[in-house]
């Protein structure tokens, strides 16, 4: 019999908004309020950088850190230098062992940076991402194609010179999710990090055009491929024996709503029992729920992550602050999720979740007309209120109160 559960104690389940985050200098002064930002930016300005710590060294637990979507829409692109989109969160990242996020686009550098419907972003920008402390990237999802063919095979081209760059500056970058030819195998990760051997698969079930599908790994959301593909993944992990093996799930469900269907819940809890440890699902711009199943006869804890929302974009130009209950579409898309997770094994292939912890961001319009993520948390609204931003203050404490009704961690025994 299953019980569902809101909390357990039994696993260390921690759910919190944020903890402090300093802002950062903006260096484009327009008003009296832009200049007030600027002086609380640069009182509160940390005098040292953090970095990702490299030492590798084997332990019996890891830090996982999962994102969502990250979007480059053209307001995203007026920005003074791109590492100011993650200044204010960069040290959350950087506090985990491997940080998971979802490119949502190509990376075509042969052509100019382009915004919906057709995307495509620069190697700057995502090379931004990986300064702030993202290792590891699913590259396909319904926008994988917008560039055609070209931009595809420039994606894998540009991916492997933004890999280089990790490297040169003692940094991680694994991509995956295309291929360079049809007849090429899917593509994936293997990842060994602190003694963990980690297998990476990121796979979307939604193209927004149905030309050179198999240059991606796409599967199809109906019975026969998803029932293919659950042997596949069986045959992969037989191949590939690890410690954790990880799916990124670009869903076929509806954008901007929080629920979810039985049918793709009941594909997910296939997947974990065709061995699939953690699923990470995203497309629908918004945040949704998450759930731990715990696996009694396996001794293992398994992982479901609905939907962790936009972690940078532009959809969300017009917040309304008129509203006492702002839960427009648009508004739920400027807030997303930092989802970690802490995971201690043994040698007896025990895997268990000791900590998960909920880190809200939001994209905020600072006074230079930057998009900047932020966490969304007290320390913030307190900011605000003193930069004066009134509205954005007042708005940014429904958003709190919003995302923390709105979506719940859950626990499933097995």
């Amino acid at each position: 019999m299953k019980k569902l559960f809101i909390i357990l104690s039994t696993i260390s389940l921690i759910f919190i908004t944020a903890c402090a985050s300093n802002p950062k200098k903006n260096t484009s002064p327009v008003t009296e309020s832009s200049k007030r930002e600027q002086e609380l930016n640069t009182s509160n300005q940390k005098n040292e950088t953090s970095h990702k710590i490299q030492d590798n060294k084997a332990r019996d637990t890891i830090e996982l850190l999962f994102a969502g979507d990250i979007m480059a829409h053209s307001v995203n692109y007026n920005i003074s230098t791109y590492s100011k989109i993650y200044k204010d969160v960069e040290y959350f990242i950087k506090d985990s062992d491997l940080a998971f996020a979802n490119i949502e686009a190509p990376i075509d550098t042969s052509r100019p940076a382009s915004s919906y419907p057709n995307f495509n972003m620069t190697q700057k920008y995502v090379q931004a991402a990986v300064d702030a402390g993202f290792d590891v990237f699913s590259l396909c999802n319904n926008h994988t194609n917008d560039q055609g063919l070209s931009g595809i095979l420039e994606t894998i081209k540009t991916s492997k010179s933004i890999e280089e760059y990790a490297k040169e500056n003692n940094l991680n970058a694994y991509f995956s999710g295309i291929k360079e030819s049809p007849k090429s195998a899917y593509t994936y990760n293997l990842i060994e990090s602190h003694g963990w051997k980690i297998l990476f698969f990121p796979m979307t079930e939604l193209l927004n055009r149905p030309d050179h599908s198999d240059y991606i790994n796409f599967i199809k959301n109906d019975n026969s491929s998803r029932a293919n593909f659950i042997e596949y993944l069986k045959e992969l992990k037989a191949k590939n024996p690890c410690d954790l093996f990880i799916l990124s799930v670009h869903t076929s469900e509806p954008e901007y709503t929080r629920y979810v269907t039985e049918s793709q819940n009941q594909y997910y809890m296939d997947l974990i029992d065709a061995g699939v440890d953690i699923v990470w699902a995203n497309h629908a711009h918004i945040i949704k729920n998450r759930k731990v199943i715990v696996d009694t006869e396996q001794n293992r804890d398994k992982l479901i992550m609905y939907a962790n929302g936009n972690t940078i974009s532009g959809q969300r130009t017009k917040p309304d602050f008129a509203s006492k209950n702002p839960i427009g579409e648009r508004d739920n898309t400027g807030d997303g999720l930092f989802y970690k997770v802490k995971l201690k094994k043994d040698n007896k292939g025990s895997v268990k979740i000791q900590k998960a912890e909920a880190f809200f961001i939001t994209t905020y319009i600072n006074t230079a007309n930057e998009y900047v993520i932020k966490p969304l948390n007290q320390d913030f609204v307190d900011y605000l209120y003193d930069v004066p931003r009134s509205n954005w203050a007042k708005y940014i404490e429904r958003r709190i109160q919003i995302n923390k009704d709105a979506t719940k961690d859950l626990i499933e025994w097995r």
